[in-house]
């Protein structure tokens, strides 16, 4: 079984990962009885579902495909030159599992003006504080009309 329960005594947790979590919420299943006899054994635990942690340093480079690659190979300097190049690493890195990350290495040192793909520069003031474009200027208290329920 892959999915699992495990007991972290020292912040007194019972942490299990989702697929575990959602298997659990089955009565009778098998994680489901799981859960209940760790819940048993160590009363006063928290049940806690694992997260995974994600690394927002990480740069991500959204849309560029191999396809914008050699469109873009294409309408740059030494075309022909480094479209050959980018054919013959792709060619190479069919052979190997991490081909994707070989070529994407490659671009950006010959074009590192795509390290800003997909990034645009954000203004500086906070645009929390300003009212949506769209949005309904707020009207007067003056202008409104009372309405008598009566009437």
């Amino acid at each position: 079984m892959k999915n699992y329960v495990r007991i972290d005594e020292a912040n007194r947790q019972i942490i299990m990962d989702r697929t575990f979590s959602r298997l659990s919420k089955i009565v009778g299943s098998e994680e489901y009885n799981l859960l209940q006899r760790a819940r048993q054994d160590y009363e006063g635990f928290h049940v806690v579902t694992r997260t995974i942690r994600r690394n927002d340093k990480k740069e991500c480079y959204r849309g560029l495909t191999y396809d914008y690659m050699e469109r873009y190979i294409l309408l740059h300097d030494k075309a022909d030159e480094r479209k050959k190049e980018f054919d013959e690493l792709r060619l190479i890195a069919e052979c190997h599992s991490k081909r994707y990350p070989v070529i994407k290495q490659w671009f950006l040192q010959q074009y590192p003006e795509i390290a800003k793909f997909g990034m645009p520069d954000l203004p500086e003031s906070p645009a929390a504080e300003q009212a949506p474009a769209n949005a309904a200027p707020a009207a007067p208290l003056e202008d409104m009309q009372q309405v008598d329920p009566a009437a």
